[in-house]
């Protein structure tokens, strides 16, 4: 009974700690998905400033 009890203790300690991992793992493919998309942002206004930085060097170039 006492060996059951335990048993039955340890599945569940071992299944907490697998929800906990799963959480931590779900936040952290999120905080990713966040990290992405404001990176695909950033290098969307990179390009834009680029090409604003070729436009200004063109109207420099032609004075």
């Amino acid at each position: 009974m006492f060996s059951e009890e335990l048993r039955i203790l340890d599945r569940n300690t071992v299944q907490y700690m697998i929800d906990e991992m799963q959480d931590k793992l779900d936040k952290q493919e999120a905080m990713i998905d966040s990290q992405k998309m404001q990176l695909q942002k950033d290098r969307h206004v990179i390009q834009n400033l680029e090409q604003r930085i070729a436009e200004l060097e063109k109207q420099l170039n032609k004075s």
